[in-house]
């Protein structure tokens, strides 16, 4: 799997990103890759994947967020998706915990004390699995009706850093699942 983290401009992330090969049309990338970059998000209606979402007419907005745009082509299968995208998030978690943060997990989304500070979706297109997950980097531009917080504001102030380092996190993550399957002999 191929890491990019984008540290030398901003990209928003309006929802189009989850389509297939988002990584190969915009930066040359084939094949599994994680894209980390930093921007707004202000998911359109149009591009909302999360049918609850869209029924709720719920807004999904923030004025600064970390992004990481996730493919993987190996299984395009919806419970590998939403599995993947959950390991990922609670290794998220873990990764916050040697920041010094005590993180809660409910399902796809990390809290600190009650407050959201991440979203995530995962889903398929007929060649691969794609996630999005977005971490606040300040809790600013949410709708007003999220109790959220942002890294700043849990004293985590280098932004790049923590972008390198958490998408270096799941790299090594999907790896090591990759390498373990691949070691194993089938049960008789």
């Amino acid at each position: 799997m191929e890491l990019l983290v984008v540290k030398d401009k901003r990209i928003d992330y309006e929802g189009s990103a989850i389509r297939s090969h988002w990584a190969y049309r915009n930066f040359g990338i084939l094949g599994n890759s994680i894209v980390v970059f930093r921007g707004k998000c202000d998911v359109k209606v149009e591009e909302m994947i999360d049918i609850e979402d869209l029924r709720a007419s719920k807004e999904i907005k923030s004025d600064d967020m970390i992004h990481y745009i996730i493919e993987v082509f190996d299984l395009v299968n919806t419970l590998f998706a939403s599995t993947l995208q959950k390991l990922f998030i609670a290794r998220l978690c873990e990764l916050l915990t040697e920041y010094g943060v005590k993180t809660e997990r409910e399902g796809d989304d990390i809290y600190v004390n009650g407050e959201k500070l991440s979203i995530s979706i995962a889903t398929v297109s007929p060649v691969s699995i794609k996630i999005h997950i977005g971490i606040n980097v300040e809790a600013k531009g949410i709708p007003e009706d999220v109790n959220a917080i942002g890294l700043k504001e849990l004293g985590i102030t280098d932004v790049e850093g923590f972008m390198e380092r958490s998408g270096k996190t799941l790299i090594e993550e999907f790896n090591k699942i990759k390498k373990d399957s691949l070691k194993v002999r089938w049960a008789q």
